[in-house]
């Protein structure tokens, strides 16, 4: 879960907050320095990120206002977040499925009275295990 909570950290850094309106016009000219080098150092193309805010309108996932996220990297960003989704369900789904595979042997491996696993004779079985009904 630690991956997905990073990538969810570093999509909130893709969007800087409210657009322009009284009192932030500091942000709509903040750059994207930070943006760039987190992005830079997890192997992202430097050429792909903005220098400073861009409009969002144009994205579906990111910020619609003013944003550090262009189209490119929103695609990239959503098949890094899906592939880690599905990466960490496969193997959530991979534990359950072993699980319950190991508990199913075990009820097999485990005959109850009669020589059914788990569950009461009926008529029939003494027949199948080479005895006599009486």
């Amino acid at each position: 879960m630690s991956a997905l909570r990073s990538l969810l950290l570093l999509l909130l850094s893709l969007c800087p907050g409210p657009g322009p309106g009284p009192g932030t016009e500091a942000k709509v000219t903040r750059s994207c320095v930070e943006t760039r080098q987190v992005l830079g150092a997890r192997g992202y193309s430097l050429s792909l990120l903005p220098p400073a805010l861009i409009s969002g309108e144009h994205l579906r996932i990111c910020t619609q206002e003013y944003t550090c996220c262009s189209s490119e990297i929103e695609q990239r960003l959503t098949w890094e977040t899906e592939t880690t989704f599905r990466g960490l369900v496969e193997q959530s789904g991979s534990f359950l499925v072993h699980t319950l595979a190991a508990r199913h042997r075990r009820f097999d491996d485990n005959p109850g009275p009669g020589g059914c696993p788990g569950l009461y004779p009926g008529p029939g079985d003494r027949k199948r295990r080479g005895q006599r009904n009486t």
